[in-house]
C-alpha cells in the first residue's frame, strides 16, 4: 500500500460512523499535548477532526515564536462525541484561544447513526460545547465547516454498501445552525467554507471530503492569521457590523443567482469618459487641473441610455474613476472630482447615467480602477489625498475599498462593481470576496488582472477578457459566469474609428455561447457625445442582434402564440 494510500485511509477510519466505533464515544479522552514553552508564549487549542488535523502542524509552524498550538489528541468527531470528551480535552490548561469546529461528522452521520445528529441537535449540542469552552475564559474561534463532495463518499460507499450525499440544502442547514449559535454567543469566525467553495474543485476529489495540500496550506495560512488576530485584540462582538457576514452556503447560492441573472442581460455598454478624454490618451500620467474636465455643456446622458437601448443593450457600466484618479461624483474623501470649485461641469455624472439609464429599464455598473504595484510612478490612479508616492499600499487600498463602499452606499441602484487592476498582488481572492459580499447582498463584482497573461482567470464573481474571448466553456472552465469586453472604436476612450456591425453581432453571440456577457465600449468626445458613426453602428447592431436574441431565447411569436 502506497503512503497516500495509507493517509487516505487513516483519514477516513477518523471518519467512521459511531456504529462502527462506538468504542471511542466511551474512551476517556487524552489531554493535549502542549509543545514545550519556555518563553511562556500564548497557548492555542485545536480541536476538530481529520480536517483539521492535516492543517494543524503548518499552523504550529507559522505560529513559531508567536504561540505554541496544541490539538486535540483525539478526533473531535460529531458534537455527540464532543460534550463527553470536551472535559478531557481542554484539561486544566489556562488556553488564551480555542479554535474549533465539528460538522462533517454531524452531517454524514444523519441518515444512519444511532443518535440524534438532525440539524436541531446539532445546533442544541454546539451550543452546550460553546457554553463549556466560554467558561475557561479563552477566545474562542469557530471554523465554518468545509465544503463537502457532491458525489457519494467512496470510503462510505465501499464501507457501508450504501451512497452517502449531502445536498446543498441539507448543508446550509447545517451551517446556518452553527452560525446561529456563534452569533448568539459572540464567537470569530475564521470562515474556511467560504475560502474554499469557490475552488473546492481544485482542491478537493469529487467523492472525498479531505482537501489536497494546496487546500490545506490555503486553510492552515487563513487559520493562522485568524489565531493572530485574536491574539492581538479583545474579543470581538461578531455581526457588529451587519454588513461584515461570512459566506455560507447561502451566501453561495445567493451568489450563483447574481451570476445567473447576470449572463441573462447578455449584452451591455462599456462607457470610458473621464479626464483622459481630454487629455487624447487612454492612461493619464500625473495630476491635472480639475478645469481641464470640461464639456462645454450639459452631457447629455440621456443619448448615451437611448443608444444602448437601441443596440439592446441591458446594462451599462460607467468609468467612475480611471487612471487619472479624477472621480465623476462628488466623493468625500477627495476634492478631486467633478464638484471641485475649479472644474467647469459641477455636476454629479454618476447621478446623471444613473438616472438616465435605470429610467429607461437598462441596469447599471460602475467601474474603478485600482492602484495596481505594476504601475508606473507617474500613473498616480488615485486621487491626492492618497497620492500613492506618500502613502503605503495597504493604505491606499484601504481608501480604495472606502471610495467603492461610497459609490455603493451613495447610489443603490449599482448592482455591478468593475474592478479595473484588482488581482491578488493586491489581496488574496477570499479577502477580495469578502470585501464584495460586504458591500450588500445584490452587488456583483469582476476582477480584472493587471497580467495580460491572466485575463480570464477566476479571481472574483466573473472572469473578465479583453478584445479576445474566453475559451469555450470546457471541463473546469464549464460553469464560470464571464465577461467579454470589446472596443467600438479603436480606442477605449474617444479616439475615433468604428468597427462593423455585423462583426460586432458575431462577437456577441460568440460570447454568449461561451457563458459569457459581451460588454461592448463606446468612448464620448470632449462634449460628452457618442460620435454619429457610433450612434449610427449601435442602432445597425440593434437591427440585427435583437431579432435573433428573440429567437436564441425562445421569445418569438408564431400565429399570435408566443413560443
Amino acid at each position: 500500500m502506497t503512503r497516500r494510500l495509507c493517509f487516505r485511509t487513516l483519514c477516513w477510519l477518523a471518519l467512521l460512523p459511531m456504529t462502527a466505533l462506538a468504542w471511542e464515544k466511551d474512551k476517556p479522552a487524552t489531554p493535549p499535548v502542549i509543545p514545550p514553552n519556555p518563553k511562556n508564549l500564548p497557548k492555542v487549542l485545536l480541536i476538530g477532526d481529520s480536517i483539521s488535523s492535516g492543517y494543524y502542524p503548518s499552523v504550529a509552524k507559522a505560529l513559531e515564536g508567536k504561540a505554541v498550538v496544541a490539538k486535540s489528541s483525539d478526533n473531535g468527531e460529531s458534537t455527540a462525541v464532543g460534550v463527553i470528551k470536551i472535559d478531557g480535552w481542554l484539561g486544566d490548561t489556562k488556553w488564551d484561544v480555542i479554535h474549533f469546529n465539528w460538522g462533517v461528522w454531524d452531517m454524514y452521520g444523519w441518515q444512519y447513526a444511532t443518535d440524534d445528529r438532525s440539524p436541531a441537535m446539532y445546533a442544541q449540542r454546539l451550543e452546550t460545547l460553546v457554553l463549556r469552552m466560554k467558561k475557561t475564559g479563552a477566545r474562542l474561534i469557530w471554523a465554518t465547516t468545509t465544503p463537502v463532495p457532491p458525489k457519494p463518499e467512496a470510503t462510505m460507499l465501499k464501507r457501508w454498501k450504501k451512497e452517502v450525499v449531502i445536498d446543498g440544502e441539507l448543508e446550509r442547514q447545517y451551517q446556518e445552525a452553527a452560525l446561529q449559535v456563534m452569533k448568539k454567543h459572540e464567537v470569530r469566525v475564521n470562515d474556511l467554507y467560504a475560502l474554499l467553495k469557490p475552488r473546492r474543485g481544485e482542491f478537493q476529489p469529487d467523492d472525498d471530503v479531505h482537501f489536497s495540500g494546496a487546500g490545506t496550506a490555503l486553510m492552515a495560512k487563513q487559520t493562522a492569521e485568524c489565531i493572530l488576530k485574536s491574539l492581538g485584540s479583545a474579543p470581538e462582538k461578531r455581526d457588529a457590523d451587519p454588513k461584515q457576514k461570512p459566506a455560507t452556503p447561502a451566501a453561495s447560492e445567493s451568489i450563483k443567482a447574481l451570476q445567473e441573472e447576470f449572463l441573462k442581460l447578455k449584452f451591455g455598454m462599456f462607457i470610458h469618459y473621464n479626464m483622459e478624454t481630454y487629455k487624447n490618451v487612454q492612461w493619464v500620467s500625473g495630476y491635472h487641473s480639475p478645469a481641464d474636465f470640461n464639456p462645454g455643456g450639459p452631457v447629455d446622458t440621456d443619448a448615451w441610455a437611448d443608444a444602448a437601448k437601441s443596440a439592446g443593450m441591458k446594462y451599462a457600466v460607467l468609468t467612475a474613476k480611471h487612471v487619472s484618479g479624477f472621480c465623476l461624483w462628488d466623493s468625500k474623501y477627495t476634492t478631486y472630482d467633478v464638484m471641485n470649485p475649479d472644474c467647469p461641469y459641477k455636476q454629479d455624472l454618476v447621478a446623471q447615467f444613473i438616472k438616465s439609464f435605470t429610467s429607461r429599464g437598462l441596469k447599471v455598473g460602475l467601474y474603478y480602477c485600482w492602484r495596481h504595484p505594476g504601475f508606473k510612478a507617474e500613473y498616480k490612479v488615485l486621487p491626492p489625498e492618497c497620492d500613492p508616492a506618500k502613502h503605503s499600499l495597504a493604505e491606499q487600498i484601504e481608501f480604495q475599498k472606502k471610495q467603492i463602499a461610497e459609490l455603493v452606499e451613495k447610489y443603490p441602484e449599482a448592482f455591478y462593481i468593475w474592478n479595473d487592476s484588482l488581482d491578488p498582488e493586491i489581496m488574496p481572492a477570499e479577502d477580495a470576496r469578502k470585501f464584495m459580499r460586504s458591500l450588500g447582498p445584490n452587488i456583483i463584482g469582476c476582477g480584472n488582472w493587471w497580467d495580460w497573461g491572466k485575463k480570464g482567470t477566476a479571481y472574483l464573481d466573473l472572469l473578465i477578457s479583453e478584445t479576445r474571448h474566453h475559451r469555450e466553456r470546457e471541463k473546469t472552465y464549464k460553469y464560470e459566469p464571464a465577461e467579454t469586453c470589446w472596443c467600438l472604436e479603436n480606442g477605449w476612450f474617444y479616439s475615433g474609428g468604428i468597427k462593423n456591425a455585423k462583426d460586432m453581432v458575431s462577437h456577441i453571440i460568440t460570447a454568449n455561447s461561451r457563458h459569457s456577457n459581451f460588454l461592448l465600449n463606446v468612448g464620448p468626445d470632449k462634449q460628452g457625445k457618442i460620435s454619429e458613426a457610433s450612434v449610427k453602428t449601435l442602432n445597425e447592431i440593434g437591427s440585427m442582434w435583437i431579432p435573433i436574441n428573440k429567437i436564441l431565447s425562445g421569445d418569438i411569436e408564431t400565429s399570435g402564440e408566443k413560443k
